[in-house]
Parts: structure tokens; sequence; C-alpha cells
């Protein structure tokens, strides 16, 4: 159990970064103590079904995605479409895909030896 709690801990950990909150705006949101969800994140400790789903809600995030059996559509890292979603929805249309051209090119740039 402890290797799905580190699973879990990456997840949220990962999800969190990339919408780049900082543990201590996310415990806040959630109201738990900074320190336990900390913990969590390092898997530690194991959040309650309550607490899972509070960090997923501030995450922006299914619960079932922080999970580390679940993958999405064709072997899609939810995680990964989770955390675009949310940051691209609060763009205009032209620079959602401005942003999305950007990470395409990226990508190509990064797949080259």
């Amino acid at each position: 159990m402890e290797k799905v709690y580190r699973e879990i801990g990456a997840r949220i950990r990962a999800l969190r970064q990339a919408l780049r909150l900082t543990q201590a705006e996310v415990a806040e949101k959630i109201g738990i103590d900074s320190s336990f969800y900390g913990q969590i994140e390092r898997g530690a400790n194991a959040p309650s079904l309550k607490t899972l789903f509070a960090i997923a809600a501030a995450l922006g995030a299914e619960p079932a995605h922080l999970l580390p059996s679940v993958r999405g559509r064709a072997g899609r890292d939810p995680l990964i479409g989770d955390a675009l979603e949310n940051l691209l929805s609060k763009l205009e249309p032209a620079r959602r895909r401005f942003v999305v051209g950007m990470v395409r090119d990226l990508a190509d740039e990064l797949k080259r030896p």
C-alpha cells in the first residue's frame, strides 16, 4: 500500500505544480493542515475519501484521476489532460490555439536526439 500512497501523492503533487499552487494554498482551500497535506504528497500518509475528493476539487481534477491505476482514453494521462484543460480554459480561443501550437512545437523539438 505504501507504493500506492506514494503514487497518489506524486499525482497530486504533479497536478498542483502544473497549476502553480503551493501546498499551503491547496491545504487552506480544503481546510486541512499544510503539514498533513505535505505528508499526503510524500505518500507518508493516506488521505481519507473526503480529503481525496476535496483535493481533487481544489485542483480541478476527477478524484479517480489521482489514483494510480486510472488511464484515460487511449492511454492518455488524465493528469496532463486535467492540468492543461484547467489552464487553457482560462484563455480566450485564439490564445488557447497559440499555446497548443507552442506545446506541439516544443514537444516535436524535444523528440529530436
